[in-house]
C-alpha cells in the first residue's frame, strides 16, 4: 500500500515554476541526492523508498528528465551498440546508421568499441546489462557466444548485426556475400585473370562465409590457379596479403572487407602499379574514399545503412515485447567502376554465358 504524504509536510502551493527535486526532497524528508538516485533507479535505494519518491513526484506534477519518465514506463529509451573496431569505416558507418534511426524516435545510444577482443566484449555486455539499457545491438565474436546467449536467455533484448551465431534463436541482420561476389567473378572471368583473394578471419561468420563463397565460385566458374591469403580485418593484413598474392602471380584481387581493401591500395600504390590495367582490384564495402581513387574502385556493397536500420527496428520490436523476428539476410551487390578493366557490356555478356553454363551442368 502506498504511504501517505506526511500532514506536517503539506504539498507546495500551485506555482508557475516547475517542480524541482528539492520540492520532492522536502515533502519526502529525503536528501536531494537520494531523490535523484531513486528516480534514476539506482540499486542502492530500497524499493519502498523508490516507490514513495515516484508517488510524490507524480502528485507534485513533476515534469522530470528522461530518467523519471523511463521509471514510469520501465524503459530508459537508451540502447547499447557494440562494434569491434571504431577505426574501421564500415563499422563506424554501421554505428552511425543505428544512431540516426534511433534518434529519430527519441532513443539514445551508448556506443562501445570491443577492439575485436572477446574479453572486452563480454565485460561491455555485463556493464550494459547492469545499466539496464532497453536492449543491445552487437557485432559478436565467436568466443562471446556464451555470454550473449546467457543475456538473451534472461530476457535482455539483443540483436546481432554483421555477424551471427549458429544454432541460436537470437535474431541477426547480416549480408549475403553470394550475389555480390558472384557478380564480381562474372566480371573478372571475362578478363582472363589470375585471381587472388584476401580472406577475413575464420573465427568470424563473415570471414568463413565469404571464403566459402569464393572457393565455390572458383569451382563453378572453372577458375584454376587462384590464391588465398588468410588475413584479418586489418589494414596491415590487406597490405601484406596483397604483396604476397602479387608475388604468387595474381593479376586481380578481391578484398574481403574495407580495411583490407585500404591495405591493398597501400601496397599497390607503393609498387606503382596501375589499377585497372596492371592490377585489377575489387574492394568490399561502399567506403566514400574508394570513389576518390583514380580510378574509382569497383566494390561489393553490403548496404550498411539498411543493415543498421533493420537491426534497430528488430530490437525495438523485441523491447516492445513482440515475438522474436526471423533473422534477415541482405543481398550484396556489385558496383562497377574503373579499377576493373572489363566493361559493363562485357560483364553482362559473360554473366549470360555463365548462366548458360550452369544450366547445361544442371541439365547434364
Amino acid at each position: 500500500m502506498a504511504s501517505e504524504i506526511p500532514s506536517s509536510r503539506a504539498l507546495p502551493p500551485t506555482r508557475k515554476r516547475a517542480t524541482t527535486l528539492k520540492d520532492i526532497a522536502r515533502v519526502t524528508e529525503l536528501s536531494v541526492s537520494t531523490v535523484s538516485r531513486a528516480l534514476a533507479n539506482n540499486a542502492s535505494i530500497p524499493e519502498s523508498t523508490r516507490q514513495r519518491v515516484i508517488e510524490v513526484a507524480e502528485k507534485l506534477n513533476y515534469r522530470p528528465n528522461a530518467q523519471a519518465r523511463a521509471l514510469r514506463k520501465s524503459r530508459t529509451d537508451t540502447i547499447g551498440v557494440i562494434i569491434p573496431d571504431i577505426q574501421n569505416p564500415y563499422f563506424s558507418s554501421l554505428a552511425a546508421a543505428i544512431q540516426t534511426v534511433a534518434r529519430q524516435v527519441g532513443v539514445s545510444t551508448i556506443l562501445s568499441n570491443s577492439e575485436e577482443n572477446p574479453e572486452i566484449l563480454s565485460q561491455t555486455l555485463d556493464i550494459m546489462d547492469d545499466q539496464r539499457l532497453d536492449g543491445i545491438i552487437v557485432v559478436p565474436h565467436i568466443q562471446s557466444k556464451e555470454k550473449v546467449v546467457e543475456l538473451s536467455s534472461r530476457g535482455v533484448p539483443i540483436v546481432l548485426v554483421d555477424r551471427s551465431f549458429e544454432e541460436t534463436s537470437i535474431p541477426s541482420v547480416t549480408s549475403d556475400p553470394v550475389p555480390g561476389m558472384t557478380q564480381a567473378f562474372d566480371l573478372l572471368c571475362a578478363a582472363e585473370v589470375q585471381l587472388g583473394y584476401l580472406a577475413g578471419p575464420q573465427d568470424t561468420s563473415t570471414g568463413r562465409q565469404r571464403l566459402d563463397t569464393f572457393e565455390k565460385l572458383c569451382i563453378t566458374r572453372d577458375i584454376t590457379g587462384s590464391s588465398v591469403y588468410y588475413g584479418g580485418y586489418r589494414q596491415a593484413s590487406g597490405y601484406e596479403g596483397t604483396k604476397i598474392l602479387l608475388q604468387q602471380g595474381a593479376s586481380a584481387i578481391i578484398a574481403g572487407d574495407s580495411m583490407m581493401t585500404i591495405g591493398a591500395l597501400h601496397a599497390i600504390h607503393e609498387l606503382n602499379l596501375k589499377i585497372g590495367k596492371e592490377i585489377q582490384l575489387i574492394g568490399f564495402d561502399n567506403n566514400p574514399t574508394f570513389r576518390l581513387q583514380n580510378p574509382p574502385l569497383t566494390i561489393i556493397d553490403q548496404h550498411v545503412q539498411e543493415m543498421g536500420k533493420i537491426a534497430f527496428d528488430i530490437l525495438q520490436k523485441l523491447i516492445d515485447g513482440e515475438k522474436a523476428q526471423e533473422s534477415v539476410l541482405l543481398p550484396t551487390s556489385l558496383e562497377i567502376h574503373g579499377s576493373t578493366a572489363v566493361s559493363l557490356k562485357a560483364f553482362e555478356k559473360n554473366r549470360k554465358a555463365s548462366k548458360k553454363r550452369n544450366k547445361e551442368k544442371e541439365a547434364g
